[in-house]
Order: C-alpha cells, then structure tokens, then sequence
C-alpha cells in the first residue's frame, strides 16, 4: 500500500477531529506525532517475535495525575505509518479504520485505561457497529 506522509496525516487528523467531537477534550495536553516505524525499545517496549507495534502513549494517564502534575508537558501519543499501513493491507482493511482504531486505543490509555481494559473496551466498540468513540455522521 503506497501512502505518502500527506494522505497519512489527514487521514489521522480526520480521525483526531471525530474522536474529539465524540470526547470533547479528549486531547488537551496530548501531542500526536507520527514515526515511519517503531524502534524496539521505543517508550521502554520491548516487542516480542512476531509483534508489531501501531501506536504507543507516553505520559501520565489522566485519572493518576495529581493537581502539582498539571504544569507538565504534553503527553505524547506517537502513531507508526508503517506498520498502520501493513496491518490495513494484510486485513483488507481501510486505512482510515484501521487508524481510528489506533488513535482511540492510544487516546484510551491516555485516560487511564491499561492494556486489558483498552482491548476489552475495543471489542464493545467493534461489536456496537464502531458507534462508540465515532460520530454518527461524517464530514
């Protein structure tokens, strides 16, 4: 799948505008990036064989902030094109599906949710039709 960096980055802005409509605030205090791929060891990961690392949140989730931690930097969530773009093609699945599904992943650990409750809360999304975390009607 040919992507150029541009498409990527409105595809991932698109879906950053819908999940905020959804969740007003969803990212205050949060910087989106976006890396060709991740390194292993990127955000202290360490990946095993066979894994494949889309995205990744790095800060502190916002139910475990105290009122002092307020002043900090922004919370980063980094989003990897190209294993986003592999996993959409190996599913057959569009590419702006796939990173909706990465973005409100991320943007579920940013408010606190660990890794089990992230994909179980995925799951209830993905069987609710992808209602949940969506707008009802697209721009």
């Amino acid at each position: 799948m040919a992507v150029i960096d541009t498409e990527f980055d409105a595809i991932v802005a698109n879906e950053i505008a819908h999940l905020e409509r959804t969740f007003p605030g969803a990212f205050d205090n949060i910087a989106v990036t976006i890396e060709q791929d991740a390194r292993d060891g990127e955000g202290g990961i360490r990946l095993r064989r066979g894994e494949t690392l889309l995205g990744l949140y790095e800060g502190v989730p916002r139910l475990e902030r105290t009122y002092d931690e307020a002043w900090m930097l922004p919370d980063k969530i980094t989003l990897f094109m190209g294993p986003i773009c592999e996993e959409a093609e190996a599913d057959g699945r569009p590419l702006d599906e796939v990173v909706r599904d990465v973005v409100w992943h991320e943007v579920a650990h940013a408010l606190g949710l660990g890794e089990r409750r992230a994909r179980a809360a995925e799951k209830r999304r993905r069987s609710d039709g992808g209602r949940i975390g969506r707008s009802a009607t697209r721009a």
